[in-house]
């Protein structure tokens, strides 16, 4: 398909859902309803000057906005970008004063290649040559995929009369295309598809006609009667006329069996064709089907279950079932298996042909029908040139014969589209690694084996006895491979092809230094071959090793989790919707997964080969640069986002200059939780990704950065940066940055369970800045902490010691003032406590500091119980796990359950008590918190007391 002059092809289509694809079959998304609708409008008025008021009468009928100038330039900006249109004197869409004009090539919109085959369909029709009118009105219909438009917003004004002249251009195809059938001599079949052709368009007497000349012909001379006589009593019901004298005749002739009314003698064959073409060669082609063939189940049942059904009418259109996938994962084993088990229900043959999509040379059309018709016994002087010709003469040939065709390694639609048969009948398998969406049929995306038939197949080529020796190797085995079936042929039939190796020594030489793609090869075949022909496809395109190309060898430097557009922006330095645009290719591709909307995540082995050709072809100052602008991105994030999750806390210095200034923000708390929540995995292995590349500086604050989000019972998380980040810190030679993380390894641990640890931890902080100057912030963090071990030891009086003298250095800290509050209650001074505890809310509710917020409300609810007053105490309580829930913080919820269970059973109802007390408990031990779990386990086993509840109080969900 050429483009209009120098422009990118691009098939538009309306008749059916409107279809915007690139020359290769991907479609290309556009923009909002109202910039389709634009475009839609264009179309269907191609090459033509159309007004500024054309377009807002059609796009807007009657009720046309104040701002439908601007509005409309708005549109056409967002069209243009969306079809890679850069706008000027060569643009796709052209704006002047006068109005709006779309250039477009005659194939690239389907009603203009519709249009063209009905006027030749009536040419041929008036020549007689039937066997064209046959071909040209199968493949003006072939083009018909659904109610024009129907899923483009447009008043009727101006959709109604444009799908009514499609319409009834469609139906007069029809017409034609059925009079060739009876002209040739192919009556059998069609009365099914005519009959519901007469029901949907009653009045159209030309149907009725062909109808019971194709029963007549068909020996059913009763039911072609009666189909004249259904016709006479509709159209006179609807009319009040009799039929034409056209159809009155066609019945008088059936009444007395005319003669001439007999199947005609068939026409000769076009002089290309000669006698060779009508031999009857019976293909096999099939590859042989691979006897351990294991896994797929699912997707080999779908396939063959859709190949089993025979119903399907006469001239249907035929479907095409389609298999895509990125390389290794196994699509033309799975068809050829598929194909080997239904091929006895295509007795006229089974062709195979490999389309070489992925190569740097992909086999033409025309190359491919040739060979399709050698095929089926034509020979190579009889075979007609150019695509039109042969696709014709292949539909014809294939028609009426049951064959199963596997077109293997598509490269896209358009390579296949013109190999397709006219009508049901046959079957087409095809395989890709782009998705084909424009067939109709099955279509199945093949991902990753799940680790159990991953299993079975290493198993049956290495043996069950081989696998089941080491266990924990089969398990390194199986994640290096990832699920790719070639990989683990690759990978098992080395392993059998050598005795002495065990499973161990197989795991060693998959994960040795990035081996992985080295040791994955067997004879000719090499796992990195295969998936390196997508990428080399990649480099065809305009931007060559730019463009896709560089965004997948970079983005290989990601770590091996999901990802998302913002991410990768941050890492290549683009703007984000050219990113997004080079996501999309990559996933089209089967470079880049898709796990859900707009995440991204590489296949292990795919991310070994873009990180190899990254090495091999990007400078290690290229590399480098792209993992410190992923790094400060998730450094600015997770800063950002501290600064709405604790307010009052501590953050980290970041340096002005630093790449990456500005980045994320966020309108408040929610947002703050859900970007963390959702970048979680991303922004934990950044800090690793940095210490790793020498980036010390960024690695420690990334980690110091996402304390505000960790500890919201991520406690794992919590202690994995931290202790990344002292590395790092170390690696560096900072001893502030080293103490910063010895006191968040400190915090984790305590919130753990484990106060003396936690005590040793930050004894090692103070050594650091006792004595030096301008640490006041740090002295006063480490001092509080040590107050809080001090209390979780019962040693109140020390607490309340560390806590007056952290607020000498830090006044006020409202989580020290929530501390000192708790010790004092400790000590039975309870009226103090609640003091300090207003003074502290005063401060938190100001600040907007949720989480200090929430802690002192749990500790008001502690000495309220201490102070006998435990209906208060529940109140307490329940707005702090009201606050903990909105935030995610596990750990706190924990404890104000379990101080909400102690109020109620004050209270005396003891079973919302348990109920609580159990749901704490429930949650510390998933998180690994046991300090607390003993104290609990006692409350639950206590006996209750006689009596039972005097108060009820709801218990939060």
């Amino acid at each position: 398909m050429n483009g209009y002059g120098g422009m990118v092809a691009v098939r538009f289509g309306l008749l059916g859902s409107f279809v915007v694809e690139d020359a290769g079959g991907t479609p290309r998304p556009v923009g909002t309803p109202k910039a389709r609708a634009l475009l839609a409008v264009l179309l269907m008025r191609p090459d033509t000057l159309v007004s500024w008021d054309t377009v807002k009468t059609a796009m807007w009928g009657n009720s046309i906005p104040a701002t439908a100038r601007a509005s409309l330039h708005n549109h056409v900006a967002r069209i243009r970008r969306d079809l890679d249109d850069g706008g000027g004197t060569e643009s796709r869409i052209q704006v002047a004063p006068v109005g709006f004009r779309l250039r477009v090539a005659e194939d690239e919109l389907d009603v203009s290649r519709f249009d063209g085959f009905l006027c030749r369909a009536r040419a041929a029709r008036l020549a007689k040559d039937w066997t064209a009118v046959e071909a040209l009105t199968g493949s003006a219909l072939a083009l018909w995929r659904g109610e024009p438009l129907s899923d483009v917003a447009l008043p009727d004004t101006e959709r109604g009369p444009f799908v009514r002249r499609l319409e009834e251009a469609r139906l007069q195809v029809l017409e034609w295309r059925y009079e060739a059938d009876l002209h040739l001599g192919r009556h059998q079949g069609i009365a099914a598809e005519l009959g519901e052709l007469v029901a949907a368009h009653p009045l159209r007497e030309t149907f009725h006609g062909q109808l019971m000349l194709a029963l007549h012909r068909s020996g059913r001379q009763a039911d072609a009667l009666l189909a004249y006589d259904t016709a006479r009593r509709t159209i006179r019901s609807e009319l009040g006329v009799d039929p034409e004298p056209g159809l009155v005749e066609l019945h008088r002739r059936i009444l007395r069996l005319d003669p001439a009314l007999a199947v005609p003698a068939p026409q000769d064959p076009p002089a290309a064709v000669g006698a060779s073409a009508s031999t009857a060669r019976v293909p096999h082609q099939l590859p042989s089907a691979i006897a351990d063939f294991t896994g797929r189940e699912d997707e080999l049942g779908r396939i063959v279950g859709e190949l089993a059904v025979t119903d399907r009418p006469e001239g249907a259109t035929v479907l095409v079932h389609r298999v895509s996938g990125g390389g290794g994962m196994g699509k033309t084993t799975l068809m050829v298996q598929a194909a080997h088990q239904i091929r006895a229900r295509f007795p006229d043959g089974q062709i195979f042909l490999d389309l070489g999509g992925m190569t740097t040379m992909p086999m033409p059309p025309e190359t491919a029908l040739g060979l399709l018709l050698r095929s089926l016994g034509v020979a190579p002087e009889e075979v007609p040139g150019g695509v039109q010709a042969r696709s014709a003469l292949f539909r014809s040939l294939v028609a009426g014969r049951r064959m199963l065709i596997l077109l293997d390694d598509a490269g896209d639609a358009a390579q296949v589209r013109p190999l397709l048969p006219g009508a049901a009948g046959s079957a087409v398998l095809v395989t890709s690694r782009r998705r084909l969406v424009s067939f109709p049929g099955v279509r199945i995306d093949l991902g990753a084996l799940p680790d159990h038939e991953a299993h079975r197949l290493l198993s049956s080529i290495v043996g069950e006895e081989r696998v089941a020796a080491h266990p924990e190797a089969t398990a390194e085995v199986l994640r290096a491979c990832g699920g790719m079936p070639l990989a683990l042929r690759l990978a098992g039939s080395r392993l059998a092809a050598r005795p002495a190796w065990s499973v161990r020594d197989l795991a060693h030489r998959l994960n040795n230094h990035g081996r992985v793609l080295r040791e994955l090869y067997a004879d000719d075949l090499h796992v990195r071959t295969a998936l390196q022909m997508s990428y080399e496809l990649l480099l065809q395109e305009p931007t060559g090793p730019a463009g896709p190309a560089r965004a997948f060898r970079l983005l290989g430097l990601m770590p091996s989790v999901a990802f998302g557009v913002e991410a990768a922006a941050a890492l290549l330095e683009c703007d984000g919707l050219s990113v997004e645009d080079w996501l999309e290719a990559l996933v089209d591709a089967h470079l880049l997964e898709s796990p859900a909307p707009g995440r991204y995540q590489f296949h292990c082995l795919v991310q070994a080969l873009a990180r190899e050709l990254a090495k091999e072809t990007d400078t290690e100052e290229e590399r480098l640069r792209a993992v410190e602008r992923l790094v400060t991105w998730s450094l600015r994030g997770a800063d950002a986002a501290t600064a709405r999750l604790a307010p009052a806390g501590r953050r980290v210095p970041l340096e002005p200059g630093e790449p990456g200034e500005g980045g994320v923000s966020f309108d408040g708390y929610d947002a703050a939780y859900a970007w963390c929540e959702r970048e979680r995995e991303l922004l934990v292995a950044c800090v690793r990704l940095a210490h790793e590349s020498g980036l010390h500086a960024l690695a420690w604050k990334t980690a110091a950065s996402l304390w505000a989000f960790v500890r919201l019972g991520r406690g794992d998380d919590w202690f994995g940066t931290h202790t990344v980040g002292l590395a790092a810190a170390r690696a560096e030679g900072d001893e502030r940055a080293e103490a910063w993380m010895l006191n968040g390894i400190g915090n984790q641990v305590m919130q753990a369970g484990r106060p003396d640890e936690a005590i040793a931890y930050y004894r090692q902080v103070l050594r650091i800045h006792e004595g030096t100057e301008g640490r006041d912030l740090e002295m006063a963090a480490v001092l509080n902490n040590i107050g809080t071990c001090c209390t979780e030891l019962g040693d109140h009086r020390s607490a309340l010691g560390y806590y007056r003298e952290s607020l000498v250095w830090e006044s006020p800290s409202t989580a020290t003032m929530n501390n000192l509050a708790d010790t004092l209650a400790n000590l039975g001074r309870l009226d103090e406590a609640l003091g300090v505890l207003d003074e502290a809310e005063r401060t938190q509710r100001a600040a907007g500091d949720r989480v200090s917020l929430a802690i002192g409300l749990r500790i008001r609810g502690d000495v309220l119980r201490g102070a006998r007053r435990p209906a208060e105490a529940v109140e307490a309580y329940r707005k702090a796990l009201a606050l903990q829930r909105q935030g995610g913080d596990l750990h706190g919820e924990a404890l104000s359950l379990t101080g909400l269970g102690d109020a109620l059973d004050d209270l005396g109802d003891r079973a919302g008590a348990e109920a609580c007390w159990g749901r704490a408990l429930v949650s510390l031990e998933r998180r690994g918190y046991v300090g607390r779990t003993g104290e609990l386990r006692k409350r639950l086993a206590a006996p209750r007391t006689a009596g039972g509840p005097r108060e009820q109080v709801d218990i939060p969900a």
